[in-house]
């Protein structure tokens, strides 16, 4: 559980699997690929990822430097790069399911991976951020 799981990466997950959710209802399974590529950029380069950098953009310019900040938070934590990359792992399964001409099948990733998202972002349990955890206590 993430009890203070800073509030960008959150909305993030909350998007993609929005997105991924709207692809699977209007049938366009064009979106695993790109959420794959965001939820990708998130784990490697997140001051690149595509979603925090506009909702800080459009917070700053309406309310200032200070109400950035206090939105960007701690940014995206190592617990939340390695959930990003976990959900960017199961869409590039779905990305080479699609690449092979089956639909159907590459939704077999994305609609998991949208429900890990969807929990990471609204329920608070992050189930990448418990496989970082056991990671490290590992080491």
């Amino acid at each position: 559980m993430t009890a203070s799981a800073p509030p960008l990466p959150r909305f993030d997950q909350g998007l993609q699997s929005l997105v991924l959710v709207s692809g699977f209802v209007f049938s366009a399974p064009l979106v695993i690929p790109v959420v794959a590529v965001v939820a990708a950029v998130s784990a490697v380069r997140p001051d690149l990822s595509p979603v925090p950098r506009l909702i800080t953009l459009l917070v700053e310019q309406r309310l200032g430097d200070d109400a950035a900040d206090s939105v960007r938070g701690e940014g995206y934590p190592a617990p939340w790069r390695t959930a990003a990359a976990l959900l960017a792992a199961i869409l590039a399964v779905g990305t080479l399911v699609l690449a092979v001409g089956d639909r159907s099948a590459a939704w077999a990733f994305g609609l998991p991976a949208a429900a890990l998202a969807a929990l990471a972002s609204v329920g608070g349990v992050c189930v990448g951020c418990q496989l970082h955890t056991r990671r490290s206590r590992g080491r």
